[in-house]
């Protein structure tokens, strides 16, 4: 048995004036659950969740909430009242696949539709909601410079903070026909942003779409699953599953024409080399030969004037 005696005179005045609600921002019945969430994003210092799954604990029970979003306190990012439970649409069958934030506004992404909430102030509102616009994985979007951007079997799209915009149009008229799309593209496509060239990389299958949000272009390139793992150039494509036609990149000044060079071949490490040429006059990009590549191999493509 163990005691513990205090001095009176060593004591504080108890604090009569906060109380728990006060100092925590929530009530002590309202207890923070505990999560397993499949996305999450951040945004005016509040941590948005979104497909959630409770865990047993703190006085409740597991409980999975498929088309909900819960909001953490502010400066709290990983407690989560229960009673801070966002709803945009209350038990439509669909679940939220990924969550985006762009100009105060929480995009939530689910399979078939994306609901645009008004996060501003403190109670969020629905702004607006957008059928046929929702994704099928996580990856199928990403943030750019000028909004957040997204694919699906559909389209492609971007969000600029006030509309959306459908990128597979352009002056009215349609600049890639709805049978290419949706021949190439799939339920697994992919969306990745290159903010160097300000263009967006739609992965399909097997076939890449190039969109140029400057010049709002696309360009369609096919592509092979055994990429050369040299980021700073591009396959201009071609060849089988374990071929690449050739690699080439704007050099700005001609005239010039690379070859491999094959005495410089390495444990799988190929170098190209310049050879200037009359015939090249003009020529403002540079392209190695056919070569093949061995499937499990990791091969890196080097220049060498």
């Amino acid at each position: 048995e163990y005691s513990c005696r205090l001095l009176r005179g060593s004591l504080f005045s108890p604090n009569t004036v906060d109380t728990y609600e006060s100092v925590s921002g929530y009530s002590e019945s309202d207890k923070s659950i505990n999560a397993r969430y499949k996305t999450a994003v951040v945004a005016n210092r509040v941590t948005y969740i979104g497909n959630v799954k409770t865990l047993p604990g703190s006085g409740y029970n597991s409980e999975v909430f498929g088309d909900a979003i819960f909001k953490s306190m502010v400066n709290k990012f990983d407690v989560f009242p229960k009673s801070r439970k966002i709803e945009a649409v209350i038990a439509d069958g669909d679940a939220i696949v990924k969550l985006e934030t762009y100009a105060d506004r929480l995009l939530q992404f689910k399979k078939k539709v994306l609901h645009i909430i008004n996060i501003s102030q403190e109670i969020e509102f629905l702004e607006d909601t957008f059928v046929h616009k929702g994704v099928s994985n996580p990856a199928a979007t990403c943030k750019t410079d000028y909004g957040i951007a997204w694919v699906n079997t559909v389209g492609c799209y971007l969000y600029d903070g006030q509309k959306v915009i459908d990128l597979l149009e352009k002056g009215g008229r349609q600049i890639i026909s709805e049978n290419d799309w949706k021949t190439l593209i799939d339920i697994d496509s992919k969306i990745a942003y290159v903010p160097q060239k300000r263009q967006l990389i739609v992965f399909g299958k097997h076939i890449i779409f190039i969109y140029d949000i400057v010049t709002q272009s696309w360009v369609k390139k096919n592509f092979v699953t055994n990429m050369i793992a040299n980021p700073g150039f591009e396959t201009a494509g071609g060849g089988g599953s374990d071929v690449v036609a050739n690699w080439a990149e704007a050099v700005g000044i001609g005239p010039a024409v690379w070859t491999r060079a094959t005495d410089q071949e390495y444990a799988g490490s190929y170098s190209a080399k310049c050879v200037t040429h009359a015939s090249q006059a003009g020529t403002v990009s540079i392209a190695t030969d056919t070569f093949t590549l061995t499937p499990g191999k990791a091969y890196s493509l080097t220049w060498a004037a």
